[in-house]
């Protein structure tokens, strides 16, 4: 006897948390949810079939080629159903819409889990998530508007938050090697050591992450002049920091609480690579590193007074690994808060594993540098044991 075939409906609904399980930092408009920062996005379960997303461009889609742009790289999104990608792309207009399954008789009507993750980073491009359809399995006497066939995934039992800069934010990771410019199509967070630590893991996470940016200067060609416009801490307890708007608002003035956030169980910092190309050799200028370091440590331990920090340092370079070593110390004298460490990451070993855009690490190096960082983890133990 043949198996009863299975009634679908179709169910179109907004990404609010009634819907789906937010990832890292995000914010509900009226018609969509606002992602900014790398691998933020959302998580959601439905059984039946089709499954159709709409996403909304930023200025960088709307504003007119001959008018001046801060930056014209657009954001980079995909979708993963059932851990396989089935989307990635670029959003290049105002609103653009993706059928990811189709109606088609021959897919099998299962449980399905959706992962829809910005991979690029902040600075230059925001989007919208907006409806999101999909084609779910219907019993008669059900009404989808009192129990919608679409559900939050649970929240991992861990939570770690990253703070970084462009390592963090997976610049390059998806070129061959080091002769290609920037651009958000070849930059990929899912493949940087900080997504995969977390995946390694099974750990749920946020990425606070800008290129170029650092703890006293941004990356700078010319030693004797910081770059004093690229640092992160003014930017870690806001939403976000862009060039771009997103239907004008600017990301920076959006309203956002820091401690009204999830609770990190942990926080991993990884930032110093771009100062460096500042401090160098230059005792004076390590010592101020050394001195806002600590100041970085302690706004952080602020924001996030039960979490453990890790320093993680040195894939790009190690040369203020010690200094960042001197630093937690510091902390730890001047707060009595223990659970501070560093992690030494090892400088990326390009003969085996290769280069990726502007010397960054190749994904075998960011995995190699996960596996290092997600077993210090694992050692940690107590509450903080993933």
């Amino acid at each position: 006897m043949a198996a009863k075939k299975k009634k679908l409906k179709v169910f179109s609904f907004l990404p609010t948390e009634d819907f789906v399980r937010p990832l890292g930092r995000s914010v509900m408009l009226d018609d969509c949810r606002l992602l900014s920062l790398s691998a933020s996005g959302v998580e959601f379960t439905y059984t039946g079939k089709m499954l159709i997303v709409n996403f909304y461009g930023d200025s960088t889609t709307t504003v007119p080629e001959v008018e001046p742009q801060p930056w014209r790289d657009q954001a980079r999104v995909m979708v993963i159903v059932d851990g396989i990608i089935h989307l990635d792309t670029v959003i290049k207009k105002e609103r653009e819409t993706f059928v990811v399954y189709g109606d088609d008789p021959m897919l099998p009507v299962e449980k399905h889990v959706v992962k829809i993750v910005k991979l690029s980073e902040p600075r230059m491009s925001s989007v919208g998530l907006g409806t999101i359809t999909v084609q779910a399995e219907h019993k008669d006497g059900v009404d989808f508007k009192v129990n919608p066939p679409v559900k939050p995934t649970k929240k991992s039992k861990k939570y770690i938050e990253f703070i970084g800069d462009s390592i963090t934010c997976g610049y390059g990771a998806d070129t061959p090697n080091d002769l290609y410019p920037f651009s958000t199509p070849t930059e990929n967070c899912a493949k940087a050591f900080a997504y995969v630590t977390a995946q390694m893991l099974e750990a749920d996470y946020s990425l606070v992450s800008y290129s170029g940016h650092g703890i006293i200067s941004g990356y700078t060609s010319n030693p004797k002049v910081p770059k004093l416009t690229e640092l992160v801490p003014p930017y870690y307890e806001i939403f976000s920091y862009s060039y771009n708007t997103f239907r004008g608002m600017e990301m920076q003035k959006i309203p956002w609480d820091c401690k009204k956030e999830r609770k990190p169980d942990i926080v991993v910092i990884n930032l110093g690579t771009n100062d460096d190309s500042y401090v160098q050799q230059d005792m004076d200028k390590r010592a101020y590193f050394e001195e806002k370091y600590v100041e970085f440590l302690e706004q952080v331990h602020r924001v996030r007074p039960k979490a453990a920090i890790i320093c993680a340092f040195g894939i790009m370079g190690d040369n203020l690994y010690s200094s960042e070593v001197k630093a937690v110390e510091e902390f730890k004298k001047k707060s009595g808060f223990e659970q501070v460490y560093n992690v030494y990451l090892a400088p990326q070993d390009v003969e085996r594993n290769g280069i990726a855009s502007c010397c960054h690490p190749s994904p075998a190096s960011h995995y190699e540098a996960a596996q290092v960082l997600a077993d210090f983890i694992r050692s940690l133990g107590g509450k903080y044991a993933l």
